[in-house]
């Protein structure tokens, strides 16, 4: 009898740790080699409570995945909703932007601030003037598409062993991240399955050729009541192209301004929608 609660106690102490790990997230930060940028490129990742290469996950990717308040918003608010029951696990790589600042290279803007330019707004956005800057420059957004959809993609699903499919996949971004994402599914619609597009600015929605006869990658867009009047103004652009081809684009409207609070709050509100415990 001694020998049967001993038993016991042995197995349930060996279980403990194995059971411990395989319910708790991570959330890391790794990088990648881009030949297309001729740069390591850091990304953050994030693998639900007993991730399983051979279960079945949607992927969200994200730009802009440097920010510390994304990264801390992320794994909470993922955690909470996967543990409560509230949405299927998922996966969320956030990949980072190159936020040098360029020497002796700054804007105005309309209100009279002054902003120094990275290389992040020549990676997001495709019509960011080039004239004057070192030619490297003229190819970065290019590059960085092709490192986006080519090379980091690529290497995720690889890296984590997930045989994935357009729809599986989640895009992700605010502002010129945003930008970037209405871009990308423009020209390459058949890569991602699903868009959130928060505050967009940088879209090159009216230059872009658009094809009313392919159904575009649903479009989940959103702007502040308190933004300046060109974040509408893109939105609605898109909202007409995708009228125009009948794919499904929703535009909705939330309280505030350009800030990641509101990007955050609505943020989690969608994926509660798009990704559901059935």
């Amino acid at each position: 009898m001694h020998n049967l609660i001993l038993t016991g106690l042995i197995s349930l102490i060996s279980f403990y740790p194995l059971y411990s790990q395989k319910t708790e997230s991570k959330f890391y930060t790794d990088s990648i080699f881009s030949n297309q940028l001729g740069e390591y490129r850091k990304y953050n990742v994030y693998l639900p409570p007993g991730f399983d290469s051979k279960e079945k996950y949607k992927i969200i990717y994200a730009t802009d995945g440097d920010e510390v308040n994304a990264q801390i918003f992320v794994k909470t608010v993922l955690d909470s909703l996967i543990e409560n029951q509230i949405i299927k696990p998922m996966v969320y790589v956030g990949s980072h932007s190159n936020n040098k600042n360029i020497a002796g290279n700054s804007m105005k803007t309309d209100d009279g601030m002054t902003i120094n330019i990275q290389y992040r707004n020549f990676e997001y956005v495709e019509n960011f003037d080039t004239s004057g800057f070192f030619n490297e420059l003229s190819d970065r957004f290019k590059n960085h598409m092709d490192y986006f959809k080519n090379e980091l993609i690529l290497h995720i699903e690889q890296e984590l062993k997930l045989s994935m499919i357009p729809a599986d996949r989640i895009f992700y971004g605010v502002s010129n991240g945003a930008g970037f994402g209405a871009n990308l599914l423009n020209k390459h619609p058949d890569i991602i399955g699903t868009y959130i597009c928060y505050s967009t600015l940088g879209s090159n929605v009216e230059k872009n050729k658009w094809n009313v006869k392919i159904s575009y990658p649903d479009l989940y867009l959103q702007y502040g009541n308190n933004e300046d009047e060109l974040f509408k103004t893109e939105a609605k652009n898109l909202k007409e192209k995708y009228r125009e081809s009948s794919s499904f684009c929703e535009l909705k409207t939330f309280n505030g301004g350009h800030d990641y609070k509101q990007w955050n709050q609505e943020f989690t509100k969608t994926i509660v929608r798009i990704n559901p415990l059935e």
